[in-house]
């Protein structure tokens, strides 16, 4: 599967809401933009996320795996980023300690 992390981001909003279009709205996607992202992921999965209805969608037991690890993938990226903020406060940290180059 080739996902981005605003798809997982994308399929937790809808989960979420139980809407597309509200999900579109928090994601400052259009409604088709949204569908035409999610029907992608079904297809890469091979299998359908999400139970369409007339008043929103409900996750498939696929869905609900899906909709595990999207969590897991999206904390995963966050603890990463802090971490590597670390490194770069550290980073900083010894710069500013070492003598600037005179010319």
């Amino acid at each position: 599967m080739k996902l981005e992390l605003k798809d997982f981001l994308l399929f937790v909003q809808v989960a979420k809401t139980g809407s597309l279009t509200r999900a579109a709205e928090q994601c400052f996607l259009s409604l088709a933009a949204t569908s035409a992202r999610i029907k992608a992921m079904e297809e890469e999965a091979g299998m359908p996320l999400l139970i369409r209805e007339a008043r929103g969608v409900r996750l498939t037991p696929p869905g609900e795996a899906f909709l595990f690890h999207a969590r897991a993938m999206l904390q995963q990226a966050q603890q990463l980023e802090a971490d590597l903020q670390e490194y770069g406060a550290a980073c900083a940290a010894t710069c500013a300690c070492l003598p600037t180059p005179r010319r």
